[in-house]
């Protein structure tokens, strides 16, 4: 008696094996870190990121938690320090590989911080927003990238 098998399912299985392959490999190239500040009064929040998502909450708490997660680690570099002024996040895509990779940041800051961001093709989200928020029109060194008519964002 032959056995009836459906001639697709050796690629099937073999597709299969590689998206396994394909999500444990990203799996082990993937860091989440957690840093946490204690803070003294009113303190500057500075972070500097390249093609990063940014998250944005604010809290009664005097303490600053940041919160990241590296796709493609190996493409970064980081380092993360607090003075009496502030606390101060810098990450630095590697040349080479940091094309692989991608970073997305969750900070909490105390309602009092003052926020600065230089990013660098990056994306930025205010949670829990409720009142009036200005930004002001870009000036000096900030070029917004504007998308052509009808595309949508990302």
């Amino acid at each position: 008696m032959t056995q009836n098998r459906l001639p697709g399912i050796p690629h099937l299985n073999k597709l299969w094996q590689a998206v396994n392959v394909a999500t444990e490999l990203r799996e082990k190239t993937r860091t989440r870190r957690t840093y946490v500040f204690n803070t003294h009064g009113p303190i500057t929040f500075y972070l500097r990121a390249e093609k990063a998502d940014v998250r944005v909450v604010r809290w009664n708490l005097p303490k600053v938690e940041v919160s990241l997660l590296l796709e493609a680690a190996f493409g970064w570099r980081m380092v993360a320090e607090q003075d009496n002024a502030g606390v101060y996040v810098v990450a630095h895509r590697r040349r080479m590989l940091g094309n692989f990779s991608s970073a997305m940041f969750s900070v909490v800051l105390p309602n009092d911080a003052h926020l600065a961001l230089k990013l660098d093709d990056g994306r930025v989200t205010l949670d829990h927003i409720d009142g009036l928020l200005e930004i002001p029109p870009p000036e000096g060194d900030v070029y917004p990238r504007l998308l052509p008519a009808g595309q949508k964002p990302r």
